[in-house]
């Protein structure tokens, strides 16, 4: 995920990922990034440390498990509104994302970056954290990588989305 407009661009600015056998989830979001570097830096290390803790059999119980850990946030971070997180559960299945206040997701393909869902796909919410958990969208294969976009951040080129995000060379 870019790093936000204004004078503190990653303030806020979360993620991380774990692994339990064949079960994985990967996140990246934001929280409380319109508050003071110090307010955002405690809530964005209560994000981490909720999102740490979660435990779950297969990707569909552990992005359950992923909104109800967020759900336990302080009601302070939770009320404003500006949290948006992407989700990513992985097992041998395949990869299964879910999100809160995204604009875009994009989707990593042979021909380029690519727009993961159309308008009006349950990966596009408002930012806040959501009053029961997103629906998780359809299956990707296993090692896909994807971007995503918070609603007032600007659409960079699809050419452009991995240096937005600090890539700077293939992995």
């Amino acid at each position: 995920m870019p790093g936000s407009p204004g004078r503190w661009p990653f303030a806020g600015h979360v993620r991380g990922r774990w692994e339990a056998g064949p079960v994985r989830l990967a996140w990246a979001g934001r929280i409380a990034h319109s508050a003071l570097p110090e307010e955002a830096w405690e809530a964005a290390t209560a994000l981490r440390d909720v999102l740490g803790s979660v435990v779950g059999d297969g990707r569909f119980d552990v992005i359950n498990q992923a909104w109800a850990a967020v759900d336990t946030l302080p009601e302070r971070w939770k009320t404003r509104e500006d949290l948006s997180l992407l989700l990513a559960a992985c097992d041998p299945a395949g990869i299964l994302l879910s999100s809160a206040g995204m604009a875009a997701v994009y989707v990593e393909s042979p021909a380029g970056w690519v727009a993961a869902a159309l308008s009006g796909s349950p990966l596009f919410t408002e930012p806040g954290a959501p009053a029961r958990p997103p629906v998780p969208q359809p299956s990707l294969r296993p090692g896909t990588r994807f971007v995503g976009l918070c609603k007032d951040m600007p659409l960079p080129k699809p050419a452009d989305i991995a240096l937005s995000c600090g890539v700077r060379e293939a992995l």
